[in-house]
């Protein structure tokens, strides 16, 4: 397919504004993920009623609130970043069909 000089200089900018957007959600996928860990932990230590150092009186209200709030916490969590991976991969696909027809595109004119 034959490209002209500013649809390739369009093209270019789409594929740098899609590799940043791709950067910002490996981002997210990192933070969800500590997050739901973090929401899981909080869950377990809820339905566990395992006693540590730190609050060796925890009261049951404490540990009914912790347990709830961990695991509405890890789900949500979870579906994110469940969902910001997909977006992830699919926007890796995008910008890899992009710069192959950037470069299909640079080959065809060269070879005129």
């Amino acid at each position: 397919m034959q490209l002209s000089r500013k649809e390739r200089e369009m093209l270019s900018s789409d594929i740098q504004q899609e590799y940043e957007m791709i950067k910002k959600l490996g981002r997210w996928i990192r933070y969800g993920s500590v997050f739901t860990v973090v929401f899981v932990a909080l869950a377990i230590y809820g339905w566990t009623g395992m006693v540590d150092p730190l609050i060796p009186n925890a009261s049951e209200g404490f540990r009914t609130f912790s347990k709830w709030v961990g695991l509405i916490g890890a789900i949500l969590c979870g579906l994110f970043t469940l969902l910001v991976f997909l977006a992830h991969g699919n926007g890796k696909k995008s910008v890899q069909r992009k710069i192959k027809l950037f470069d299909d595109s640079k080959k065809r004119k060269s070879a005129k």
